[in-house]
C-alpha cells in the first residue's frame, strides 16, 4: 500500500472502527476457511487418489472414498464444534 493512501485509524470514528473490525474478521474467517478447504482437499486426496486421471473423471471408487473422506472429516469437525459448545454451556 501506498505510504500516501494509509489511513490514520486513530482518526476513524467508532462505527467505522467497528465496520473495519468486522471486515478484517471476516476477511480473517475467509481465510480460514480456504486454508481448510485446502487442507482437506490435500488430505483425501493423498487418501483417495491412488491412480493417474487420464479420463478427466475420478474412477468410481476414488470418488467414493473421496465423497467419504469429506464427510467424515465433516462430522468429526460437527461433532467436535458440539462438544466445545457444551464445554462452554
Amino acid at each position: 500500500m501506498d505510504p500516501q493512501t494509509q489511513v490514520d485509524i486513530s482518526k476513524l470514528n467508532d462505527a467505522d472502527k467497528n465496520e473495519l473490525s468486522q471486515m478484517l474478521a471476516n476477511e480473517q474467517q475467509k481465510a480460514t476457511m480456504q486454508q481448510t478447504v485446502h487442507s482437506l482437499s490435500d488430505v483425501c486426496w493423498k487418501k483417495c487418489i491412488t491412480g493417474k486421471i487420464s479420463s478427466g473423471r475420478l474412477e468410481q471408487a476414488e470418488e467414493a472414498c473421496a465423497q467419504n473422506c469429506v464427510e467424515r472429516w465433516m462430522d468429526s469437525n460437527l461433532a467436535i464444534l458440539k462438544h466445545l459448545e457444551t464445554l462452554r454451556g
